[in-house]
């Protein structure tokens, strides 16, 4: 698919897209507890996530997740698509609940690391027959503990506080550095509604089940860094936007933290009951922000990063290396086919900004990832331009298209 996008002033008022973080961990909690789950968005990434809790004798029917026999594995073989996050959870509870699965995924997921769960569970009864797609995995975990690296994932942490829920009560220990704590954060929020509660301290996760509800109800939240695609396309083009229906800001540096971010940068950005409120600035400034805990905001930094004021550093970007693509390599080079110079200094990102009537049109391949497809799609908005391989939103947010188009986004589509 190729999307062609002129030059648009973008505004009005749309719902958030659903965060596809939020809804996988729902569904690897109804290995827990029964769960009837409102707003689930069905990107490729949650679909492969609900193919997964179905290999782990997970019954779905509508909106209801049950496990009615307990978690299992029911099926020797799974496909993950492209999603990472549901690869890196499903890993630690098949450990947990022991048996044999063998685990593909597509061309994007088979390049990421797996070597910190594989250092893990050496010498502790399971054996990952690679570090890399595709793999078996066999085996059980011999205790209710584990130590990793925190360096390559959160991901796993997160499997494991669902896992070792699912034993009753369990121990991670992690060795720093933590990378994306907000999203361990999450779990914690999340769990609590399914009984299971954590302690949180430096480098070690304790996780106790408390008790088992029958059932609970859940919606799946708003997603910020989703929607910061739209805000950005706002504030690049003059306009000004209400995305609604977003959760309460947490008090930790997480997505939501965009907010403050695109704020700083001269932009009117503000929370107000449930919905983001953005506008244009006059001028941006360049600035210094670490998203090492966050490390998915990268790509909606960096178009508002390309027009602003100064040299714009980003540090804490190392695990951009191994996301759908190199993210260090196609940021630094769809800002270039912008016209815009980026590049890669001793651990962080250097966007140096430019005048927003210098932008040039671009014809950007995003690589097979989603969030570079979206960022440059915010440039073109500007500059003009053309998106290839433009489907690859669909890994988080199918309608992301259409919904650019509903703000006065420009846009032809070419099957």
């Amino acid at each position: 698919m190729k999307v062609y996008i002129g030059r648009s002033k973008v505004g009005g008022r749309l719902r958030a897209p659903r965060s596809k973080s939020y809804a996988i961990r729902l569904i690897f909690s109804s290995l827990l507890s029964p769960v009837e789950i409102e707003d689930l968005p069905y990107s490729e990434d949650v679909i492969a996530s609900i193919r997964a809790v179905e290999a782990l004798g997970v019954r779905v029917s509508g909106a209801k997740f049950e496990a009615r026999e307990g978690p299992k594995i029911v099926s020797e073989r799974i496909y993950v698509g492209g999603s990472a996050t549901t690869l890196r959870i499903l890993i630690p509870i098949i450990t947990v609940i022991g048996g044999k699965i063998y685990i593909d995924g597509d061309y994007t997921l088979r390049r990421r690391p797996l070597d910190a769960i594989v250092e893990a569970i050496r010498y502790r009864g399971v054996n990952i027959s690679s570090p890399r797609l595709p793999l078996i995995v066999e085996g059980k975990l011999d205790d209710n503990w584990i130590r990793i690296r925190g360096s390559e994932s959160s991901q796993y942490i997160s499997g494991y506080m669902i896992a070792f829920c699912l034993k009753g009560y369990g121990d991670i220990y992690i060795d720093p550095p933590i990378a994306s704590k907000s999203y361990i954060y999450l779990t914690r929020d999340i769990l609590r509604d399914f009984g299971c509660y954590s302690t949180i301290n430096i480098n070690k996760i304790s996780v106790e089940m408390v008790e088992k509800p029958n059932l609970v109800r859940k919606k799946v939240e708003g997603d910020y860094a989703l929607s910061s695609f739209y805000v950005a396309s706002a504030l690049v083009t003059g306009g000004s936007i209400e995305i609604y229906d977003l959760p309460q800001p947490r008090d930790y540096f997480g997505d939501h933290s965009i907010i403050e971010i695109y704020r700083s940068m001269g932009a009117y950005s503000k929370y107000v009951d449930s919905s983001w409120y953005a506008e244009a600035g006059d001028k941006y400034n360049a600035i210094n922000v670490d998203i090492d805990d966050a490390p998915d905001l990268g790509p909606s930094i960096t178009p508002i990063a390309a027009i602003a004021n100064g040299i714009t550093r980003i540090t804490g970007v190392e695990r951009l290396r191994i996301k759908e693509s190199d993210r260090i390599e196609t940021i630094i080079n769809t800002l270039k086919s912008f016209g815009v110079r980026a590049s890669y200094k001793e651990g962080f990102l250097e966007i140096e900004g430019k005048r927003d009537i210098d932008l040039k049109e671009a014809v950007i391949d995003c690589g097979g990832d989603h969030r570079i497809a979206m960022m440059a799609s915010v440039l073109a908005l500007k500059a003009g331009g053309v998106v290839e391989n433009a489907q690859c939103v669909n890994k988080s947010n199918p309608n992301f298209w259409n919904d650019l188009k509903t703000i006065g986004g420009a846009l032809r589509i070419e099957n």
